[in-house]
């Protein structure tokens, strides 16, 4: 059985190291023994404590799971054999400043993987794209892509989910707003986007809009009440933003 070592134990730790623990040996390491103890109790994983910060990684692989700004606060020594990071905004050129590896992978995954059903962007060395995505399809699907896309995707798969978030708790206060009661209205906005999930797998979006939008109907007025506010470009400032933060 391979070894990994996830560096943190925060939520996306747990949620790799869950899909993780029966095909590899996991190590947790970070900077607080408490915490890593109960990450470790809670999982059935082993802690790695460490001695001045300092974590040896000659030969390891390596899953870094912490905060960008967290990264300096580790010295590693000896050279891996890989570095994964989640790392967000840190380039592979800043990695190979940081940390000595064989290969080095960047990875995006999202809040989905708690549930097993992110879509993690990957990019890095190709002698590691087949372990990356061993490791990254325990938490749903991946995708591989050029480094220059990264942040593009990032803002799509990383930061959408709390535009997506946002639509949902729209669409419950408008049901409340008119007469629904809050239990009613989060119940079918709950539905709505399980179902309609399955359906963009199977249709593209403007087929599905179609497919409800009658000539005159209330799906069609709702549809020219959304493009006054000008929806879609909203959209495109959204996910504009966010990639010049990624």
């Amino acid at each position: 059985m391979k070894t990994l070592i996830l560096v943190g134990y925060g939520k996306m730790a747990k949620a790799l190291a869950e899909g993780l623990k029966d095909s590899y040996e996991i190590f947790v390491c970070g900077r607080d023994s408490a915490k890593i103890q109960a990450f470790c109790d809670a999982l059935n994983v082993s802690p790695l404590y460490l001695k001045d910060s300092t974590l040896e990684i000659a030969d390891r692989e390596i899953l870094l799971c912490v905060k960008p700004y967290a990264l300096t606060s580790f010295a590693f020594k000896g050279k891996a054999k890989c570095v994964y990071s989640i790392l967000n905004a840190v380039t592979l050129e800043q990695l190979k400043t940081a940390i000595s590896s064989e290969s080095y992978i960047r990875a995006m995954p999202n809040v989905c993987a708690s549930v097993k059903q992110s879509i993690t962007s990957l990019c890095g060395d190709l002698a590691a794209k087949e372990d990356a995505f061993k490791i990254f399809n325990s938490i749903g699907k991946n995708i591989w892509l050029e480094e220059k896309n990264f942040s593009i995707a990032t803002a799509l798969g990383g930061c959408a989910p709390a535009f997506l978030a946002l639509v949902a708790e729209s669409l419950i206060d408008s049901g409340v707003t008119y007469g629904l009661s809050r239990e009613d209205s989060t119940q079918i906005v709950q539905t709505l986007f399980g179902g309609f999930s399955t359906l963009l797998e199977q249709s593209h979006p403007v087929l599905l809009k179609e497919s409800v939008m009658s000539p005159g109907g209330s799906t069609a007025q709702g549809i020219a009440a959304l493009e006054k506010h000008a929806i879609k470009n909203a959209f495109l400032e959204a996910v504009l933003a966010s990639k010049n933060f990624a």
